[in-house]
């Protein structure tokens, strides 16, 4: 009777094929819910390890750390390691970070902070993204088809971005430049200008995620994630889109965003710990991105527009010696820099960020150094000599090693 009620009249064939549709909605429902404990105990059981990076030691031929799961072995290299953490004092800097990144396997190759409170800044979300932003606004441009003989006119920009500055012709003294230009030689106005004219806030800030901004980074320890947003209105869109927005970035993020530029776009997982000191229990699963960044034509496209960087650009007197000699030869690779004051103590935040070489990239770098307003270094100068000092341990013919060279600069 009550298969009567719910099914209407018993016709055996029609009353079978009611209940089986009935068993097999309540059968998806179990399994769901299944699934989602499984998943909500997997989450627990696999939880990313915190490492307290400011008890790395080294120990023979690797560096160990503390972890919230016990001592952990880590990825990185030892001697690369130590000359990065030489290279940051050096820059006296008050508050510094730096990373370098496998980029063929995703492995932490060194991970350096120094500062004060006694924060680690590699994965603290301290200093405003600057003009690496521009990056993220290039990669959105470059999947709109926008072509890279886009052509923007303007007036000032070289301090800030105001939409009354862009004009539509070169007439009355406005200077007129390419989109292949403006990453390399960080070009205000032309960013803001493209951005205006063929993005939006929300197509904006989607991107900085896919490129690895606000903690979207997957690694295998815990991280704290940078906070960069991009404001709904015209102004402020344009003014993030050139490096002028609010937020902040890592340096973690910054050098998984060249990352993915040198992978062709692709997201691939990050790897700070290889293995457990007095254990034998498992490695984490390294975790797996389930989509690309950006595709392999406009990755390619982009280091090609980021390599003007250090070969003419913003870094072109980072990556030369004082005789114009190129430190790096032909592995200088691509990238950008970044300078922005903010903060409290109105620090003078320096960024790089890159990928070298150019032709099938090695390695990713970011160092940051928030400098007082009278610096010693640059960011990209920092970043130069960790590329030199990388290149040097993989004896690449014609580099020579920052700190045990004739034109190493002495210790202050």
């Amino acid at each position: 009777m009550e298969f009567a009620k719910e099914f209407g009249p018993l016709d055996d064939a029609v009353l079978g094929e009611k209940v089986m549709q009935a068993l097999r909605v309540q059968a998806r429902r179990v399994a769901w819910h299944a699934a989602l404990l499984v998943t909500f105990l997997s989450l627990h059981a696999l939880a990313r390890p915190a490492v307290d990076m400011s008890g790395a030691r080294r120990r023979g031929g690797h560096w160990t750390a503390p972890t919230s799961q016990g001592a952990a072995v880590l990825t990185l290299d030892p001697h690369l390691q130590k000359d990065v953490e030489t290279l940051l004092r050096q820059a006296r800097a008050p508050e510094a970070a730096a990373v370098v990144i496998d980029v063929r396997t995703g492995r932490i190759l060194a991970w350096t902070s120094v500062d004060g409170q006694g924060r680690d800044l590699v994965s603290e979300p301290y200093a405003p993204p600057a003009s690496l932003f521009k990056v993220v606004t290039a990669a959105a441009l470059l999947e709109d088809k926008v072509p890279v003989s886009a052509r923007q006119c303007y007036v000032g920009g070289h301090r800030n971005v105001h939409l009354r500055d862009l004009r539509s012709s070169g007439a009355g003294g406005a200077t007129c430049s390419t989109f292949s230009e403006a990453l390399g030689y960080s070009l205000n106005m032309v960013m803001a200008g493209l951005a205006n004219r063929y993005l939006d806030a929300k197509k904006l800030q989607a991107f900085a995620l896919r490129m690895g901004f606000n903690g979207s980074v997957p690694i295998d320890v815990e991280v704290r994630g940078g906070s960069a947003r991009v404001p709904t209105s015209e102004e402020g869109m344009a003014r993030a889109a050139a490096g002028f927005g609010p937020g902040t970035l890592t340096p973690l993020e910054a050098a998984y965003m060249m990352t993915i530029i040198a992978r062709d776009g692709e997201r691939p997982a990050l790897q700070l710990i290889d293995g457990w000191v007095d254990s034998d229990k498992a490695l984490r699963p390294t975790p797996v991105s389930d989509r690309r960044a950006i595709g392999a034509a406009t990755a390619r496209t982009l280091r090609g527009l980021l390599e003007v960087t250090p070969r003419e650009g913003t870094a072109f007197k980072a990556f030369r010696d004082p005789s114009g000699k190129r430190y790096l030869g032909s592995h200088g690779g691509g990238g950008k820099t970044g300078t922005l004051t903010r903060g409290q103590q109105s620090r003078l935040f320096s960024w790089y960020a890159g990928f070298a070489p150019a032709q099938n990239p090695q390695v990713a770098v970011a160092v940051m150094l928030a400098n007082e307003q009278r610096w010693w270094r640059k960011g990209s100068e920092v970043a130069r000599d960790v590329l030199r000092a990388y290149f040097a341990h993989q004896k690449t013919a014609g580099i020579t090693h920052p700190l045990r060279s004739s034109t190493a600069r002495r210790s202050p």
